[in-house]
């Protein structure tokens, strides 16, 4: 089995959705031995905004003519999934989520399939197996391993500095890459049809739905028609786990509609059921005397007159772009000159 490390590095991330400019991976044996090393240049298609505002911007391995004289990522496509789908790699990237977040907003724009695979997480590892450490960057997590940074930024080299990280840590628990995963076979990420599943869950996904609900306020342009204002909703756990930026986006739709999101049972008054019955499931069949309607994914769409082609491209969103989903943008105040001189 060998192991294929790869990193992507995008020109902005405008709309929520990355606009990847490389493509870079190591493939390595067992052993760590580099077996094949390359950078994917790809042509954006959209203009470079590499930094957030008031920030320097950062720099790429490569000047941006490189990347705009190269094919653009639908030209790739086959040859990044061959590499993704192979039957024969265990994938690993550092903070790995971002990454497979910035293929799915491509395959969307290009109208590819959802690739299907699942990537280690060396940010994760790197937290279970050394939990005293304050660090999560790779820059940091590098420096912290005496490993040399030379050219952070550049996918293939950035994709090197994780296979580095990924055997510091098999050098530190003195163990083979297959015995660590061993140790922790759930550090992972999952992408099948589009969906990331999490297999390393450490939070409440309820508790987040919850926090985030009392930070939605009723838009009153959607109360006058609202079916659902005062009604009380909760999804079953395995919808929140699975399919959580749905979640995300329901429960913002909900509020601007002035309805609630709950956990308990004695006040929920519609149930979304999804995938394996969870114990919330069970009890609300067992227990809610029928007094609770169970909904499935169409007809909650349906009863929040929401488009099922944009609830569809979601799972391509950034969890910002859910979170300010209909939340009206501050205008920006402008001084008058007098002022600001």
């Amino acid at each position: 089995m060998n192991y294929l490390f790869f990193d992507i590095e995008c020109a902005n991330c405008f709309g929520g959705h990355g606009k990847i400019c490389s493509f870079g991976y190591v493939l390595a044996d067992a052993d760590f031995n580099i077996i094949e090393q390359k950078d994917i240049l790809i042509n954006p298609a959209s203009k470079f905004h590499l930094g957030r505002s008031g920030q320097e911007e950062i720099e790429l391995g490569y000047d941006k003519e490189e990347f705009l004289k190269s094919p653009k990522f639908d030209y790739f496509y086959d040859r990044i999934k061959q590499l993704l789908e192979s039957d024969n790699v265990v994938i690993f990237g550092h903070s790995v989520n971002n990454d497979i977040n910035f293929l799915l907003s491509e395959c969307l724009r290009y109208k590819k399939p959802y690739f299907t695979f699942k990537a280690y997480d060396t940010q994760i590892l790197h937290k279970h197996f050394m939990p005293e450490s304050q660090v999560n960057g790779l820059g940091k997590i590098c420096e912290s391993f005496e490993i040399e940074v030379e050219n952070l930024h550049r996918s293939d080299y950035d994709a090197y500095l994780t296979m580095r990280v990924a055997k510091k840590i098999c050098e530190y628990r003195k163990v083979s890459m297959e015995e660590l995963l061993e140790i922790c076979p759930n550090c992972y990420y999952s992408v099948d049809k589009g969906v990331v599943v999490n297999h390393y869950v450490t939070v409440s996904y309820s508790k987040k739905l919850i926090d985030y609900a009392r930070f939605i306020k009723p838009d009153p342009a959607l109360l006058k028609k609202s079916a659902i204002k005062n009604m009380t909703f909760s999804f079953s756990l395995d919808f929140e786990q699975h399919k959580y930026k749905q979640a995300l986006f329901l429960v913002n739709n909900l509020r601007r509609q002035a309805a609630n999101y709950t956990t308990k049972l004695s006040k929920m008054q519609y149930f979304l059921a999804y995938g394996q019955e969870c114990k919330r499931t069970q009890n609300v069949k067992e227990l809610s005397d029928g007094g609770v309607k169970i909904l499935d994914e169409e007809s909650i769409l349906e009863l929040l007159n929401i488009d099922t082609n944009v609830y569809e491209q979601v799972k391509a969103w950034s969890l910002a772009k859910i979170r300010g989903y209909g939340i009206p943008k501050r205008k920006k105040i402008v001084k008058p000159k007098s002022e600001q001189e």
